[in-house]
């Protein structure tokens, strides 16, 4: 069995695997809940000043399904409407309970009211968490209170934030970016020579879930009216991964990822690009406390297949690798299709998108069928000149293994082959 150990900003994680900020540490009871079940870390649901008046509104939650699976979750939640009194007594009961596990305090406050934050940092060093989370990227319902993500997109902002929560934390701190901005990695450098511990990256993405189209009205709807809330989930790990990448390229500090983990293997992906903790909301949502069992299993079978006996080896320089076009085009190879015949079932999927995407190098063919007496079934075939190296088909096709790319060692580029060099549309 691998050590799931992990070190994050001076701690020994039990395990990567830590609750976000969020619906599930909605209250300490919540919180040990997780813990109990095995999470190694947890960040309590976002605290603001006492004097600031916290009320939700009714439904908050949407998700987006595809074949019958949560994809992305919309919410227009706002932080904790709970009291900060009743916050700091839980903390404190947390950290005597739970000496091993990395408990995250987590702030908002106005951008412009240094005092405001200073104070919240002094009551979270009264309670004995191992780190503070500075909130800078709720998309929805605190900008308008100049608080959340209008906070990390401005790089002043975040730098007389960052510096106020510096001067007064006794722990380390972590800056949670939106990733809804132009550029992430001016935000980062930003909170870094501030003098942040961490990058925290993604908060929740801006968007809107959907249209009910026979009601004509949004799927997430109070009386009829929605607001642009903050996507989470599944469908959102390509942008989190990104900025994990940019963060780590812009600042080299230490990175809390988040955004779109719901199993293991997703997990080990971020890890492998540079983050050293994983935060977890939307599965945890959906599926409950409960699938850390299942991610720790997978994790420790991976490592195992892998040799590997540490998890914190698993911190990779992956984003070391995402570089620019001219440098791909440099690296680039003539890369073509090779087509399993044995178990390429015929499916026509990979032909349907080469030609309506333009390329118009695959088709179908009749070979006997070995796997019986007699027949013939269908199976792709390769128009080789044709072939780009694009990868489409190789995406698109639905049997694991049967299309893959190698490099044909001629020259690079290729040549246009004929409907692309001359006009053929008659």
């Amino acid at each position: 069995m691998g050590n799931l150990n992990l070190p994050f900003l001076g701690f020994e994680m039990e395990n990567p695997w830590c609750v976000a900020s969020a619906p599930p540490t909605a209250t300490g009871q919540l919180m040990a809940a997780a813990f109990d079940a095995g999470w190694g870390s947890a960040i309590m649901k976002t605290v603001g000043p006492v004097e600031e008046p916290i009320i939700n509104v009714a439904p908050r939650i949407q998700t987006m399904k595809k074949w019958n699976r949560e994809i992305a979750m919309q919410n227009i939640e706002l932080i904790t409407d709970r009291r900060l009194s009743v916050w700091l007594d839980e903390l404190k009961i947390l950290r005597k309970r739970y000496p091993k596990k990395m408990i995250i305090g987590s702030i908002m406050a106005p951008g412009h009211e240094m005092d405001a934050w200073a104070k919240l940092v002094e009551e979270m060093n009264k309670v004995g968490v191992n780190a503070i989370e500075l909130n800078l990227g709720c998309p929805h319902g605190m900008p308008e209170r100049d608080m959340g993500a209008v906070c990390s997109q401005d790089p002043n902002i975040i730098t007389n934030i960052v510096k106020t929560a510096k001067a007064t934390s006794k722990v380390p701190i972590l800056t949670k970016l939106t990733p809804n901005v132009t550029d992430i990695r001016m935000m980062a450098n930003a909170a870094k020579k501030a003098g942040t511990d961490a990058i925290t990256v993604i908060n929740t993405v801006n968007g809107i879930i959907g249209v009910d189209i026979y009601k004509k009205q949004p799927h997430l709807s109070v009386n009829g009216y929605t607001a642009i809330g903050g996507i989470s989930g599944n469908g959102i790990k390509p942008i989190g991964l990104k900025c994990v990448a940019e963060c780590k390229q812009a600042t080299g500090l230490p990175v809390s990822g988040c955004g779109g983990i719901s199993s293991w293997s997703e997990g080990v992906e971020y890890l492998l690009m540079g983050a050293s903790q994983l935060q977890v909301c939307t599965e945890v949502m959906i599926r409950g406390f409960k699938i850390i069992e299942g991610m720790n299993k997978g994790l420790e079978k991976y490592m195992a297949e892998m040799g590997i006996s540490k998890a914190s080896d698993l911190v990779g320089n992956i984003y070391e690798r995402v570089t620019s076009f001219e440098t791909l085009l440099k690296k680039s190879s003539s890369e073509k299709i090779a087509i399993n015949e044995d178990t390429c079932t015929g499916c026509n999927i990979c032909v349907v998108a080469c030609d309506d995407a333009g390329y118009d190098a695959l088709k179908l063919k009749t070979v006997a069928d070995t796997q019986r007496t007699h027949g013939t079934r269908k199976v792709a075939e390769l128009i080789y000149e044709n072939c780009t190296g694009c990868n489409l088909c190789v995406a698109v096709c639905p049997v694991p293994n049967c299309m893959s790319l190698y490099d044909s060692k001629e020259p690079f580029p290729y040549e246009l082959h004929e409907s692309y060099a001359g006009n053929t549309l008659d």
